[in-house]
């Protein structure tokens, strides 16, 4: 990875305080006054689905209390204080570690540079904590002969590192919190993979900018830091289930822009005149590079924010909510716009806009890399096909190798190369999200020849995935997600679920749905009786 990258936009500035008293926040405060009702109709049924589910959120909480999990804080702890001589060591950020109580220890900054600091603590209200599952439980060995996992004696490996997997939890961008990815951990755990649940704020404390810069600086996190809790930052996954899935999305996308920028920057675009990006949004700050994540599975997500407008407001999100939490100060400036008129404000957030984006991108830099004749010529890849001299002029182009020899791969990246391995998941009977939203979604993907992975469950429900099918046993979601992790962090190959080609060395255990942590921890009935009441 590359740890900087040239400024290609100027800077924002900095927002305004977030307190009570800020005016963009008491309008979005009024907006969700406004529509009491609703909500309380729907707190109803979720009282009601939460009743029925009851033994299983016994479970669920004590799970989260009392298994192995370790809650660390991702964010900014402001100025530290070196022991060597007293002065300042700058802004250490991002500490390893579970708690923040103003000890002396290494820690490593958003650029990961290590440094022994006393440290500020860390803000125990803060959204910015995440939860990393696994980081004690051993790697269990594969037994070739029956495929079956054992963790007694020489039957684990405890020095090899994890694939990691970073969940991020829905909630409409309202009620949104860690401990949701819960079973996940639970599921995922004893299987060798590290999980991490990065917590974000919600509305109408920030509006989704704020939100997927939370949820860029704790993925920023995860690859500075995860080897300390035995995870393998080169095998990092993305997953995501509803507007998790959504923020992941617009962060991958934005990344994919950046990187494209980027290197246009190095090839003379002058992006500061350049109308393809008037008031566009500037680069995100983390330093990890889009193709550095192995995957993303996208869960049940609104990819379209457009086309979901109407959608939400079904479910209780008004006009004017929608407008707080996707247009920020800018609808604020534009309080007489009907609906419609304002559709440029859910495009800037939308996935399925960002993508096409990312095509109009990489088509204007394919432009200026033929001009710069970093292209072969005739098709002939020697020497002479490359003109390694007007490379060379290139500023900020990384297309040399570390033995000073032109690397065609990174001059020919294809579009599908830039972006991770991508699945899209959705449940056919999602009344939240329609699977619309998912089918053109890959569509569009296609069509674009970017390869995606698409499962779609059937009689599943928004929540199914994360909460009724896995409380009653049904762990096909986890399933699905463990097969991906192990196809794309090349750890092992699949040839059908729970069977291990012998041409490979396995890393992990096949997923064993008979494992204790897989039983059924609420009756059936009783799922099927909170899926009626189900408000999501």
């Amino acid at each position: 990875m590359n740890p900087s990258h040239p400024q290609l936009l100027p800077t924002p500035t900095q927002p305004p305080p977030q307190n009570i008293f800020h005016p963009q926040r008491r309008k979005r405060i009024r907006d969700l006054l406004r529509h009491i009702p609703t909500f309380a109709f729907r707190f109803i049924r979720l009282m009601s689905f939460v009743f029925f589910l009851l033994p299983a959120f016994v479970v669920f909480v004590w799970h989260y209390l009392t298994c192995d999990r370790v809650a660390v804080y991702y964010g900014d702890l402001g100025d530290c204080y070196c022991d060597d001589d007293g002065g300042d060591c700058g802004s250490a950020k991002n500490e390893v570690g579970s708690a923040n109580d103003g000890k002396k220890r290494i820690s490593k900054t958003s650029t990961g540079e290590s440094k022994s600091c006393r440290k500020r603590r860390s803000p125990l209200l803060s959204r910015h904590y995440l939860d990393i599952y696994g980081s004690r439980t051993p790697i269990p060995r594969m037994n070739r002969t029956s495929h079956s996992y054992s963790c007694k004696n020489s039957g684990c490996n405890n020095k090899g590192k994890k694939p990691v997997v970073i969940f991020l939890t829905g909630g409409a961008w309202i009620i949104g919190y860690r401990m949701w990815g819960t079973l996940l951990g639970r599921a995922l755990a004893p299987f060798g993979i590290l999980v991490i649940v990065p917590d974000y704020r919600n509305f109408p404390a920030v509006n989704i900018s704020q939100m997927v810069d939370d949820v860029d600086k704790s993925i920023n996190w995860v690859f500075n830091n995860v080897e300390e809790y035995g995870g393998d930052k080169e095998k990092i996954i993305l997953v995501g289930q509803s507007a998790g899935a959504h923020i992941g999305g617009v962060v991958v996308a934005r990344k994919v822009r950046d990187w494209i920028r980027m290197k246009s920057v190095g090839l003379g675009w002058d992006i500061q005149n350049c109308n393809h990006f008037s008031n566009e949004l500037p680069p995100l700050a983390s330093t990890y590079q889009p193709f550095d994540l192995k995957g993303f599975i996208s869960t049940s997500a609104p990819h379209n924010l457009v086309t979901m407008r109407e959608v939400f407001h079904r479910h209780g999100l008004s006009s004017s909510v929608q407008r707080s939490i996707f247009g920020g100060a800018e609808s604020s400036a534009r309080k007489h716009d009907n609906d419609g008129d304002d559709n440029h404000l859910f495009e800037k957030w939308s996935t399925y806009y960002l993508v096409q984006k990312c095509r109009l991108d990489y088509a204007e830099m394919e432009k200026l890399m033929q001009r710069r004749n970093c292209q072969p010529a005739n098709g002939v890849t020697n020497g002479n096909g490359y003109t390694k001299i007007s490379c060379r002029k290139i500023q900020h182009c990384d297309y040399f190798d570390s033995d000073d020899k032109f690397n065609p791969k990174l001059c020919n990246m294809l579009l599908k190369d830039i972006f991770p391995k991508l699945c899209v998941i959705h449940g056919t009977c999602d009344k939240t999200v329609p699977v619309k939203e998912s089918i053109e979604f890959t569509s569009l993907l296609k069509e674009m020849d970017i390869p995606v992975v698409t499962k779609f469950y059937n009689g599943w429900s928004h929540t199914d995935p994360i909460l009724e099918a896995p409380m009653r046993g049904n762990h096909l979601y986890h399933c699905d997600i463990f097969d991906l992790v192990c196809l794309w962090s090349d750890g092992m190959e699949l040839c059908k679920h729970g069977a291990v080609c012998e041409s490979v060395e396995p890393t992990l255990v096949a997923f064993d749905q008979s494992h204790p942590k897989l039983q059924s921890i609420c009756p059936k009935v009783l799922v099927e009786l909170a899926r009626i009441c189900n408000p999501f």
